[in-house]
C-alpha cells in the first residue's frame, strides 16, 4: 500500500488520546472491602500481565504474557500523576503456530502517555498452514489460498527469526468517557525460502514486508459503568512497502490497501485492586466489520462476517 494514507491515519488516532495500559481493559476500581488491608508497594517491585484470547476471521488463539520490574519514577496521589514507572522485563507470545520471546521496555510518566519497544526472536512451527511466504505483495496470501498451499506436503515451513516493535498508548478520561489509542509499529527479519521478499503474518493479518515495517492502531471511544466497559474500536493496519520487496520489474498494484475494521468492544472486570497478586481479571469481547481488505469485504469472505475475539486478562504484583 502506498504509505502516506496510513501515516496520515495514525497521526490522526495518535492525537485522539486513550485509557488503558497495554491490552488490559479499563474499568472503574471496585471500591477495596473497608476491613481488607491494603499492601504497600514499594518503589521498586515486580509485576505481571497475561491475556489469553481466541478469534474468529481469520481463527487464532494467543497467549500474551509480561514480566517486568518496575521502578515508581515520583510519589503523588494524583490520579494524574500516581501511576507512574519505568518496567523491563521478558516478554512472550505463544500459539499453535508460533512463538515469540524477547525483552520489552516500558516508560509512563504520567497515566495519559505510555511509551514501549521490545525486541524478540520468533520460531514458527511449520503447521496450520504457516509460515507462508512469496515473492511479491501482489501474490494471492487469501485463506483459501494458505490452505491450499498448506495441505499434506504443503509449502508452508518451519522458520526462526526477530521482531522489533515500538508503541505507545495515549489515553484520557472524562467522568465516564474515555478515549485510548494504541499505535503501533513492527519490523520483522525472518529467513524466508529463497526467491520471497514478503510473508503472511497471521496475528495481524497482512501480508508483511521481511525487513520492512507494518503498523496498527486500535482506537477506543469507552463508556466506564463500575465493573462494565463498553464502546466502539477502530482498527488501521497496513504494510510500508519498499522496491526491493517485489520482483524485477512488478510495481504496486494496489492490491493491498490499508485494513480497516469498526464495532463494538465491552468488557466485564470482576475486581481492580491494584496490590493483589492476582488483579483485575477481565472477560472482553470484540466483534468489527471490516470497511477495507483484500479478501475480507467479498472478494473471498463476505463482509457481513465480522472480526470476532473474545479474551480473558489479569495482572497483578507478587
Amino acid at each position: 500500500m502506498a504509505s502516506g494514507g496510513l501515516w496520515g491515519l495514525l497521526v490522526v488516532f495518535g492525537a485522539t488520546g486513550a485509557f488503558a495500559q497495554g491490552s488490559q481493559v479499563p474499568a472503574v476500581t471496585v471500591p477495596r472491602p473497608q476491613d481488607a488491608p491494603s499492601r504497600v508497594i514499594p518503589p521498586l517491585h515486580t509485576f505481571y500481565r497475561v491475556g489469553i484470547a481466541a478469534r474468529a476471521n481469520p481463527t487464532g488463539l494467543f497467549t500474551n504474557l509480561t514480566f517486568q520490574v518496575r521502578y515508581r519514577l515520583y510519589e503523588s496521589e494524583s490520579p494524574m500523576l500516581k501511576d507512574n514507572y519505568v518496567g523491563l522485563g521478558p516478554v512472550a507470545f505463544v500459539s499453535p503456530a508460533l512463538v515469540r520471546g524477547g525483552l520489552g521496555v516500558e516508560f509512563q510518566p504520567f497515566p495519559m502517555l505510555q511509551l514501549s519497544a521490545s525486541y524478540e526472536g520468533i520460531g514458527w512451527f511449520g503447521n496450520f498452514n504457516y509460515l507462508q511466504s512469496f515473492p511479491s505483495p501482489n501474490s494471492d496470501a487469501s485463506d483459501r489460498r494458505l490452505a491450499e498451499l498448506g495441505g499434506v506436503g504443503g509449502s508452508n515451513y518451519v522458520s526462526s527469526g526477530t521482531l522489533f516493535s515500538l508503541a505507545a498508548m495515549l489515553q484520557f478520561k472524562v467522568g465516564p468517557i474515555a478515549v485510548r489509542s494504541n499505535p503501533r509499529f513492527l519490523n520483522f527479519n525472518l529467513k524466508l525460502r529463497d526467491g520471497d521478499h514478503v510473508f503472511y503474518e497471521p496475528v495481524l493479518d497482512v501480508v508483511a514486508p521481511n525487513g520492512g515495517w507494518v503498523a496498527t492502531n486500535d482506537a477506543d471511544l469507552l463508556y466506564l459503568a463500575g465493573r462494565l466497559t463498553v464502546g466502539l474500536r477502530y482498527t488501521a493496519t497496513g504494510s510500508f512497502y519498499q522496491p526491493e520487496h517485489y520482483p524485477a520489474g512488478e510495481t504496486d498494484t494496489g492490491l493491498n490497501p490499508a485494513i480497516h475494521r469498526v464495532g463494538p468492544f465491552i468488557s466485564y472486570t470482576f475486581y481492580d485492586e491494584p496490590d493483589r497478586l492476582f488483579n483485575a481479571p477481565s472477560v472482553v469481547l470484540i466483534s468489527q466489520w471490516f470497511l477495507s481488505h483484500r479478501y475480507r469485504t467479498g472478494a473471498e469472505v463476505s463482509q457481513a462476517m465480522p472480526w470476532v475475539a473474545l479474551a480473558f486478562q489479569f495482572k497483578g504484583i507478587p
